[in-house]
């Protein structure tokens, strides 16, 4: 291995809701890490062409310390060999923001042409590893830059037929050449769930290849420990963390995950302290020197295994279809389970907040027959990964699906304005049945009050009433 990250220090992923943490404490971090594909914009989730939301870019390049771009829709883990068009995109941000290196997960199912809305782990035996081995190579040629991948979380068990996680992870690196991104939250649930342990899998892999870290917070959900990144470091996973990054000489960013919704509710104690426990383990960074190598492990015995596009179809549709009871996995049936529930989630959340005033309008409606209709959107359309084209998919079915209500559909139009607008930049105009006053005052205030249509009203929506921040928030991260 011949790259040597540079020292940068602690940071944070970066979100908008950062910026009052920011603006604050200044100097409290050292590195801001983008994940460049909340910035991006498509007319086809496939095919684009692909853009970035240059004004999103603009202003998190303006801010002080040293920038990472953490790429979070090109996982390396799959059959799918990476995007030209998206390398194209990625290579111009690291190259605009200096990033000394570009990391992505060793994960699957995280691109439009084989999505489950979540990322899942990858196939880990001898095909697996050559799968992989290949994406990165081609990766690490499109971005031009020293590549880390991201060591993932899995809730499903090992199967039999697979090498252990560390091992995995060993064999990919140093076919591939590159280095690690060593989430230790991910590592966390894994060992908490009981997919592996914690000491096997560090002796395991190449300590001096990790030029990166990851911690966040989780929480518990149907007997798992979720990386749901929704709050503050657990004590026990900071203790072991200081052990962990002593012994690695290599480390040159220690980063902070946490999502945004979540963020908004720190609070000023809370962000402190956990800068500095970030500060306390950076300081403890490489102390302990060691050239031992990575734990020598039989392979798995020879057992019938799939092959890496039978394992990325069936794990997707299990999850994205809710399909959990796969006959060969059964004893998988609960992690499949709640794989599906946070795919779901996750695209809730997007519909959510992208379609605020439409979903709010059909909640006051219908109440919780909202949950099962978005339940059938779920199932009969597959995730688009961006905002945009997710909310347009879901405007194209529930038209399909019967929906007549025209003050639904105007507030759907005036949603999706909000967010084309910025792909288009011209003005956009939006038809109600009548003076929409009411209608939003109501829903500000959670009361339905859509008057009989009257006349057709229209409201012409500006490029410049958009902002940065309303990008972000409507973006999938």
């Amino acid at each position: 291995m011949t790259f040597h990250p540079p020292k940068l220090g602690v940071g944070m992923i970066y979100a908008t809701a950062l910026r009052p943490f920011l603006e604050r404490r200044p100097d409290a971090l050292d590195v801001l890490e983008i994940e460049p594909q909340t910035l991006w914009l498509a007319d086809d989730p496939i095919d684009g062409p692909f853009f970035e939301f240059t004004p999103g870019v603009d202003q998190y390049a303006a801010l002080p310390g040293h920038k990472l771009v953490h790429s979070v829709g090109v996982p390396l883990g799959g059959t799918r060999s990476p995007d030209s068009d998206h390398l194209a995109l990625l290579r111009q941000t690291a190259e605009r923001l200096s990033s000394p290196w570009v990391s992505e997960h060793l994960s699957i199912a995280g691109t439009p042409h084989q999505s489950a809305g979540f990322l899942l782990p990858p196939l880990q035996t001898e095909a697996g590893v050559a799968q992989a081995v290949s994406n990165i190579e081609k990766f690490a040629a499109g971005v031009d830059r020293p590549v880390a991948v991201e060591t993932g979380v899995a809730y499903l068990s090992r199967k039999s037929f697979e090498m252990p996680d560390g091992c995995f992870v060993s064999q990919v690196v140093e076919r591939a050449e590159c280095g690690i991104l060593l989430d230790l939250h991910n590592l966390y649930c894994n060992h908490r769930n009981g997919r592996l342990d914690w000491d096997e899998f560090l002796s395991q892999i190449p300590l001096d290849r990790v030029w990166e870290v990851h911690l966040a917070g989780g929480e518990e959900r149907d007997g798992f420990w979720l990386d749901s990144h929704s709050g503050t470091i657990p004590d026990d996973l900071t203790a072991r963390s200081l052990e962990v990054l002593q012994s690695l000489p290599n480390l040159g960013a220690l980063n902070f995950e946490i999502f945004d919704t979540f963020l908004e509710r720190f609070t000023t104690d809370e962000f402190d302290r956990t800068v500095d426990d970030l500060r306390h383990l950076w300081s403890e960074t490489g102390r302990a020197k060691s050239d031992a190598r990575p734990a020598a492990i039989d392979p798995p015995a020879p057992t019938p295994a799939p092959d890496p596009a039978q394992w990325d179809a069936v794990l997707t549709d299990a999850v994205w279809k809710a399909q959990t009871q796969v006959t060969e996995w059964e004893e998988n049936t609960e992690a499949l389970t709640l794989y599906a529930f946070l795919a779901r989630s996750f695209r809730g959340s997007i519909l959510a907040r992208s379609l605020p005033r439409l979903l709010r309008y059909l909640l006051l409606r219908d109440g919780a027959v909202v949950e099962a209709r978005l339940k059938r959107f779920y199932a009969d359309s597959d995730p688009k990964l961006y905002a945009p084209l997710e909310c347009q998919a879901f405007a194209a079915w529930l038209r399909n699906d019967g929906e007549t209500d025209a003050w639904a559909l105007a507030l759907l139009d005036y949603d999706i304005a909000l967010l084309e607008i910025i792909r288009r930049g011209a003005p956009i105009v939006v038809s109600f049945p009548g003076d929409p006053t009411t209608v939003f005052e109501g829903l500000a205030i959670r009361d339905l009050a859509a008057p009989p249509p009257t006349r057709p009203w229209e409201i012409e929506i500006l490029p410049d009433v958009f902002a940065v921040e309303d990008f972000a928030q409507a973006s999938l991260s």
